[in-house]
């Protein structure tokens, strides 16, 4: 008993020893637990998600569990979803859901409201997800007017912008995006303005204000044109001024021209060939390319059964083998040899003819007599030839030609009394590209030739009074054609045009 005594003794002699040790330690790991269980509340909760065709309103009761937020439901947010998240921030995680369902949320502490994008934007005037922002600019050297007018159209659907013209103030309200995009714009174009003055010489005022106005920066650049003084004055940002004066120097380059030199030649044609000549015989003579055949299209009107007008490119040292080629057909006589400077793209005209005059008469009745006026009207006939050249980059000369060949077949009296002529036309029109310098052959226009002829014995028919038993008169009809010739070549202003020989 005494022993038992003993041992019971020491034993509470040893625990209370070490018991403030042990409180320590207990004590110890008891903050350590704390402090660990802290540490992971103080994490950020992750959500991870597996489901297929769940109710949206059942997916957002899942993350309120989830997460211990509180989400409230508008009754237009409805449907089905299926998801699959993996480790997800609760934020993230309703962006997700939002997105795929068209959706938007207003978010106060820990309490979303969730509602469609329609509800979102109408409570809070502005999209789901944009923001606006408020950005003042204070304008050096631009008027605020100017560029109010440039960047109106830069700004979003939401986006407001407001100049003031008394502070050289531009205040921008729009999203960051749109809010930056305009900043950097004002940016560039408030910077001092250049002006330089252009001296135009050949280019049309017209013209050359039309383009500048599509080339000056909009809102901002300027354009003075004296036409008297033939100067251009342009104010703009430095970098444009610069393109606009290399664009200037293009356009007000020297224009070029075209010398056109030809020679009309008449045929009266021989009895056998009254249908007109065959060119294509002439074409290729002896088997050797005299000219060249570009085509060949009917006159309007017809005069003849042969009606039909070809086109050539002969080489200038075989002028002369065609026209020996002609006197086969029936003789030959050189109408007019034009030669005529004209500026590129501009219409030139021939006329080798006369000017028909007639006489129309007007009456106009009064109270008691009849007064009756005169006047004259003019009409050409003859040979009219229009050429309008445009030169090309290659060498080479569009020409639209229009060839015409006209006689006075009849007159008409009016019941006036007056005598109008009646006027028979053959013309065509074409257009036609040949090399600079080469020659273009018109062929194929007819016309008819009255001719008076008289014949009688001779010595006998001459005398007076009887002679005319022993002549006669009669008119002969002849028919001719008019072969044109044209040479056309590129000169400039500074040059001097000499003609050019066949």
């Amino acid at each position: 008993m005494k022993s038992l005594f003993c041992f019971l003794a020491a034993a509470f002699i040893f625990l209370s020893s070490s018991s403030p040790r042990l409180l320590a330690q207990s004590a110890k790991e008891d903050k350590m637990d704390e402090q660990l269980n802290q540490a992971v509340a103080g994490e950020e909760k992750t959500i991870s998600l597996d489901l297929k065709g769940i109710d949206v309103n059942e997916l957002f009761k899942v993350l309120s569990e989830k997460s211990g937020m509180t989400i409230i439901t508008t009754p237009g947010v409805s449907g089905r979803v299926t998801v699959f998240m993996d480790r997800l921030s609760f934020d993230d995680a309703l962006d997700v859901v939002a997105t795929m369902q068209d959706l938007a949320y207003d978010k106060k502490g820990s309490v979303v409201k969730v509602m469609t994008a329609s509800e979102y934007e109408k409570a809070f005037g502005k999209k789901f997800g944009e923001r606006k922002e408020t950005v003042t600019v204070k304008l050096a050297y631009a008027k605020p007017a100017n560029v109010l007018a440039v960047i109106s159209s830069l700004k979003s659907d939401l986006g407001k912008i407001i100049s003031d013209e008394s502070t050289g103030t531009i205040i921008i309200i729009d999203t960051p995006q749109a809010a930056g995009l305009i900043v950097d714009t004002v940016k560039e174009l408030d910077k001092p303005l250049e002006s330089e003055v252009f001296d135009i010489n050949y280019a049309r005022f017209a013209d050359l204000k039309g383009y500048l106005n599509d080339l000056i920066t909009p809102g901002v650049g300027q354009i003075i044109v004296d036409e008297r003084s033939a100067k251009v004055v342009v104010t703009d940002l430095p970098q444009r001024l610069a393109r606009i004066r290399k664009l200037v120097e293009e356009f007000d380059e020297q224009s070029r021209q075209v010398l056109i030199t030809g020679e009309i030649i008449e045929v009266t044609v021989n009895d056998k060939f009254q249908s007109g000549i065959t060119w294509e015989a002439i074409y290729e003579q002896d088997g050797e390319q005299k000219l060249d055949l570009v085509g060949n299209f009917p006159v309007s009107p017809e005069l003849s059964s042969y009606g039909k007008i070809n086109l050539g490119v002969l080489a200038n040292d075989n002028y002369n083998v065609v026209l020996n080629m002609l006197d086969d057909y029936g003789s030959t006589k050189v109408l007019t040899r034009p030669s005529i400077v004209v500026v590129n793209k501009e219409e030139a005209k021939l006329l080798v003819g006369t000017r028909e005059a007639y006489v129309t008469s007007a009456q106009s009745q009064a109270e008691t007599t009849t007064v009756t006026s005169e006047s004259v009207q003019f009409i050409d006939v003859g040979v009219k030839l229009s050429v309008v050249p445009t030169i090309g980059s290659d060498g080479f000369i569009t020409m639209k030609i229009k060839p015409e060949v006209s006689t006075v077949s009849d007159t008409l009296t009016t019941a006036a009394g007056s005598q109008v002529p009646i006027v028979s036309t053959s013309q065509s029109e074409t257009v036609v590209k040949i090399k600079d310098g080469s020659t273009l052959v018109i062929t194929g226009l007819m016309k008819n030739n009255d001719v008076d002829s008289n014949t009688g014995w001779p010595g006998v028919s001459k005398i007076p009074v009887i002679g005319s038993l022993f002549a006669s008169k009669a008119k002969q009809r002849n028919k001719s054609e008019l072969v044109i010739f044209i040479t056309p070549k590129i000169i400039t202003g500074a040059t001097g045009a000499s003609r050019e020989k066949f």
